[in-house]
């Protein structure tokens, strides 16, 4: 969560040697499933497509349920990436109700509703989350996690009211990396803090959020998420619509696009066409 990437990868590749001496169902899948969470973050999607199954076929019978929650979530990640979601709904909802101590799953959930246009059934769940403070999600390995979703589900939403209150809750954890390990690793907590300060209003606040969420994305090799970011921070700038952020904004979204189209970011690429 600290974003030190190229040093756990360094842990991992090592890590991957001695696995691959040892030959244990159990320990091929932890790495596997690690190779694909980076390979997600950096932009690798064809690598990533190809370990998900992998890490898959060894933990499938070793550690069932650690496996196949792990699987459904990157996958969903990946789909999110290529503009699929409709491919992988389905199965997304049957790991919500399979596993039900598991919040964070349920921010992957209310995530994809906002996602593929159940606006009312994601807000829904959105108020009921943030009538209890979002107690609902436990605060663990996992938090800044669902945090994240949560977040882009309130952007997605445009509700202020909850946009206000995980901004809040999420101010303190700015230098940190939005990770849960092996689900995914979602970038920089400013980039979230970025988006959420722009459904607020609070646009100076969101261009600190936003210029230091590059850096940390940049630094830390996160390319999906600092295309993303470059996305969410033209936005930003033609919504404020001060002098020079048109051009700020263009120069933005020609780069996300470049590095959309190099990735694959399927999804994103369509947006900035949009935009």
């Amino acid at each position: 969560m600290v974003g030190d990437l190229r040093a756990a990868q360094v842990d991992l590749a090592e890590e991957s040697r001695i696995v691959r001496q040892l030959r244990q169902p159990a320990q091929l899948w932890q790495v596997r499933a690690a190779e694909a969470m980076f390979a997600l973050a950096t932009g690798e999607l064809g690598r990533a497509e190809a370990l998900i199954p992998e890490a898959f076929s060894f933990g499938e019978g070793s550690l069932p349920d650690t496996a196949i929650p792990v699987y459904e979530l990157q996958q969903y990640a990946l789909a999110d990436f290529q503009g699929r979601l409709d491919e992988v709904a389905p199965a997304v909802r049957d790991v919500v109700a399979a596993y039900p101590a598991r919040a964070a799953f349920r921010c992957a959930l209310l995530h994809l509703d906002a996602r593929v246009g159940r606006t009312r059934e994601a807000q829904q769940a959105l108020n009921e989350l943030r009538a209890t403070g979002f107690s609902a999600l436990p605060f663990d390995q996992e938090w800044l996690w669902g945090m994240s979703l949560l977040a882009e589900t309130a952007v997605l939403l445009d509700d202020s009211d909850s946009a206000s209150a995980l901004y809040e809750m999420l101010a303190p954890w700015v230098a940190l990396n939005a990770a849960d390990h092996p689900e995914g690793i979602r970038g920089s907590v400013s980039s979230y803090l970025g988006i959420l300060a722009t459904t607020t209003g609070r646009r100076r606040d969101a261009e600190k959020h936003f210029d230091d969420a590059l850096e940390s994305n940049e630094r830390m090799g996160v390319r999906t998420y600092l295309a993303q970011t470059k996305y969410d921070y033209a936005r930003m700038l033609l919504e404020r619509a001060e002098p020079g952020d048109a051009e700020r904004a263009g120069e933005l979204l020609e780069s996300a696009k470049a590095l959309s189209d190099e990735i694959g970011l399927l999804a994103l690429a369509e947006r900035i066409s949009d935009a």
